[in-house]
């Protein structure tokens, strides 16, 4: 995890994507802010488009008027020697026009080529990096719902096949396409019928083009497709691998395996044939067509109606007419598979952020703590109640416990508090402003998060503890770690707070993440704390040193914790008794004991899984997270 170079900015404004969806042609917007370079290669393509006109001309003039003596053009009487008296002459000034034409021909097409292929790769770069911060932005639903490593498809194989297509259309394409313009023109002035059958199978190519152009596409939409279906089958199996090969299922993973891979196999085997298929057909096309241009172009050379170098510039002219239609046949799965990319992106890019900032959102100076619920109800579908009439209220510097069957909803509610999901009726509020009215990165400001798995980033130790306040450095890292006790924990490894540590903080115990955890927390300095069960997976020393840590993190903050082990949270201001979505007993632990209720029956089924005696005695219990 190191610290981004890039500056840090907010994503592009996509509102006309949202509205219209994403297509090569939005590529526009990422092509602006590099006009100069696009300027540059379209001058630098224009005048290569006029030298390939130019290059079969030197040629024509040494068959017509140094072999066969022709006179020269008037115009250009005055500039070259006469074919007559200085044939030789004339033969070494049109060779050398043939090398100059040669070099001027090849300087343009590096200039062009490089100035469009570094423009429409820096378009494609910002792309990315637009499509990375639009999937943070959507919301935790959308993500639940789809595989991460199929969006890791569209994030790296989607846009590798932009830029392919960039890198194709920056392959000459371009300025071959202006040539034809410049080719048909003259062409007709030399003679139209010539031209008429010279063009006369265009109409057939272009329909053989389109047609096998729809099929490709269609065939590279089912193969992309399978492709993001086995990325994320994969990435699936490596994230399980320890139960995979705890439970011996390594042959059942590689039976699924293969019949994923399969099904991408076959698509890309039916888009690959039809690949195959396209060139030569277009090739063959164009040699019938050659063939037919050469003989009617040699009956007129016999008849007197075009010189022989005449002919000689039709079938030049023709050959460079060919050179982009076959070039596009080459290229023409590079060409879908952009345009497949596209579509795969649109899908992505018409997805709006369900949370979001209004405009005007407010940004109070500073935050109490203070926490309300409104009869709060939420759903993850609409046939799918979590919570029912949640009425709450969480004064500052309260620690609040949330308790309850699994499934009672205690996370869900938890989960409202940053608004990582919106009620489906109700209010949440912080002092008083319904969390819709705050700025969204503002209110995210005031909440700390502590999870049972502590989330760590492949880096040293100290930049996952800097990771909890943007801009924060090694020197504030060190310092929260020690304001919460565990500088000497970090002391004592090798490399100390430069430790670097594994993906999901591989090298660390369970004890040592969360500590970590903790001191990322601390860091942020939020008023506001959400512990979810922090401690259950710990051993008893682990868990004596986490919450001592925790302790010292939540002194004088507002605290909710999600809890199972009920021995955690004996000493909790409130306890929230949470069943079916509902809110069933609050209280303090020693009132909600004697109440024998909802509560009562949780104590003695966690007594029970803790292997201690039932009987409920109020007063030997002390709760290791501070009231």
């Amino acid at each position: 995890m190191s610290t981004p170079e890039p500056p840090l900015r907010q994503p592009r404004d996509r509102l006309s994507m949202d509205q219209a969806g994403f297509s090569l042609w939005s590529l526009r917007a990422y092509l602006r802010p590099h006009h100069h370079a696009l300027a540059g290669s379209a001058v630098a393509m224009s005048l290569r488009a006029a030298v390939l006109l130019l290059i079969p001309w030197p040629l024509k003039f040494i068959i017509d008027s140094v072999l066969f003596r022709h006179p020269l053009p008037l115009w250009m009487v005055h500039w070259l020697p006469d074919p007559v008296a200085h044939r030789f002459e004339l033969l070494n000034m049109l060779a050398a026009g043939m090398i100059a034409l040669g070099l001027l021909d090849m300087l343009l097409a590096i200039l062009g080529n490089r100035l469009l292929l570094v423009a429409g790769q820096h378009a494609v770069f910002e792309l990315r990096r637009d499509l990375f911060a639009h999937l943070q932005r959507l919301s935790l639903a959308y993500h639940r719902n789809r595989r991460s490593g199929e969006l890791s498809s569209r994030l790296n194989g989607d846009i590798q096949s932009l830029q392919n297509l960039v890198a194709t259309i920056g392959s000459g394409v371009f300025a071959h396409l202006l040539t034809l313009v410049g080719m048909v023109v003259i062409m007709f002035y030399i003679d139209w019928r010539y031209a008429l059958i010279v063009l006369s199978a265009g109409p057939a190519l272009l329909w053989l083009m389109q047609r096998y152009s729809r099929r490709l596409k269609q065939a590279l939409r089912q193969a992309r497709n399978r492709e993001g279906e086995l990325s994320g089958l994969i990435q699936e199996i490596m994230t399980a691998l320890p139960i995979v090969q705890a439970y011996g299922r390594q042959a059942h993973e590689d039976d699924r395996f293969g019949r994923h891979a399969g099904q991408s196999l076959e698509a890309t085997i039916e888009a690959s044939d039809l690949q195959n298929r396209f060139a030569p057909l277009v090739a063959g096309g164009i040699a019938m067509t050659t063939a037919l241009a050469t003989w009617y172009g040699a009956t007129q050379v016999l008849s007197g109606r075009i010189t022989a170098g005449e002919l000689l510039v039709f079938l030049a002219y023709l050959r460079g007419m060919a050179a982009p239609l076959r070039q596009f046949a080459k290229s023409a799965g590079v060409i879908s598979k952009g345009q497949v990319a596209a579509e795969r992106l649109a899908d992505i890019f018409r997805e709006a952020p369900e949370i979001r900032s209004k405009p005007g959102a407010l940004r109070p100076s500073r935050s109490h703590g203070a926490i309300t619920l409104e009869d709060v109800s939420f759903a993850y579908r609409e046939d799918r109640q979590i919570l029912h009439d949640i009425d709450l209220s969480i004064e500052p510097g309260q620690t609040v416990a949330l308790v309850g069957a699994t499934g009672a909803g205690k996370s869900t509610l938890a989960a409202l508090v940053p608004r990582l999901h919106d009620p489906s009726r109700g209010r949440v509020l912080l002092d008083g402003h319904d969390l819709r009215d705050l700025d969204l990165d503002y209110l995210r400001a005031q909440v700390a998060l502590v999870l049972q798995e502590p989330l760590l980033l492949q880096g040293s130790l100290w930049e996952n503890i800097a990771y909890g306040r943007d801009g924060a450095g090694r020197a504030e890292a060190v310092a929260a770690a020690r304001s919460v006790g565990i500088d000497d924990m970090i002391e004592a490894l090798p490399q100390g707070y430069d430790t670097l540590i594994g993906e999901r903080g591989a090298g660390l115990s369970g004890g040592q993440r969360q500590c970590v955890s903790i001191a990322r927390a601390m860091l942020r300095d939020a008023p506001v704390i959400l512990l979810d069960e922090p401690t259950s997976a710990l051993d008893a020393f682990a868990e004596r040193r986490v919450t001592a840590a925790l302790a010292r993190l939540t002194e004088g903050r507002t605290t909710l914790i999600i809890a199972h082990r009920l021995a955690t949270i004996v000493g909790a201001d409130v306890i929230v008794v949470l069943d079916g979505g509902r809110i069933v007993e609050t209280g303090r632990h020693a009132a909600l004991l004697a109440r024998q209720g909802a509560y009562a029956a949780l104590w003695r089924d966690d007594a029970h899984a803790r292997g201690e005696n039932l009987t409920i005695n109020n007063d030997s219990h002390r709760g290791s997270v501070p009231a």
